[in-house]
């Protein structure tokens, strides 16, 4: 993989959760709707390979526990409520993330594991599968919506946007302040006894042959225009001390 070999894992991460995008819940069970693993995992898993990322998942060894769990539920059917024998399954896990081109790069991330159903084995992978979806979609922080996608990653593309809109209007009003100094200032030379002739040849030699102020696009002209302006106010000073000197 030429491509992928220059990046870190966390780079690769970042390029995973990037291209998985956002998820739709389209199941339901429960009274809510969910993302199925298998959709999670076609995406993750694909942009795995792609990267040269591989994930493996593993139990703290002493952790596992299985507890008989009773409690009384309610039975539409029967009008009244029944006893209910489970099992409640819960583990702490580990979640290691490893860099395929260099296995000596690795993140490690902890993670629980619950589980609870009426078979202990089915409890235990019941725990495991929404342990991993969960994982997943948490841990490479991937947006779920009952809504078209879409719809979401219009609203991403939008807040990605917004620090450069913010730059861009900085800009944009730290020019217009750059412009309306230089305009402020021609005037005054122009109340000093300087033709609006002068002033304008000075902004057109600095902006391109346009000599209109509104017309320059950029701070830095607008610095070097203040500038000949100083120098050509301190050119008439000097002249006129130097008069002064003479006459005495």
């Amino acid at each position: 993989m030429p491509d992928t070999e220059k990046l870190n894992i966390h780079q690769k991460i970042l390029k995973i959760a990037d291209a998985a995008g956002v998820l739709q819940r389209t199941k339901s069970g429960y009274n809510y709707k969910y993302v199925p693993e298998e959709e999670i995992q076609a995406k993750v898993t694909a942009c795995m390979q792609k990267y040269g990322v591989m994930l493996y998942h593993s139990i703290v060894q002493g952790t596992l526990r299985v507890q008989p769990y009773t409690y009384e539920k309610y039975d539409a059917k029967l009008k009244a409520n029944k006893t209910v024998n489970e099992f409640i399954v819960t583990a702490d896990s580990v979640y290691k993330w490893v860099n395929a081109e260099n296995p000596d790069e690795f993140i490690e991330v902890p993670w629980a594991l619950v589980g609870q159903m009426e078979d202990a084995s089915q409890a235990f992978g019941a725990a495991e599968t929404y342990c991993n979806r969960y994982f997943l979609m948490k841990s490479l922080q991937l947006a779920t919506t009952e809504a078209d996608p879409d719809e979401y990653r219009s609203k991403q593309k939008e807040a990605e946007g917004y620090d450069q809109e913010k730059e861009q209007k900085a800009a944009a009003e730290e020019l217009a302040k750059a412009v309306k100094e230089v305009v402020d200032k021609g005037s005054e030379l122009m109340k000093k006894g300087f033709t609006k002739e002068q002033v304008m040849e000075v902004v057109g030699k600095l902006n391109g042959g346009n000599s209109n102020p509104s017309s320059i696009k950029t701070v830095e002209i607008c610095t070097a225009v203040m500038e000949e302006f100083k120098k050509l106010e301190t050119s008439k000073e000097d002249k006129k001390a130097s008069k002064k000197g003479e006459t005495k």
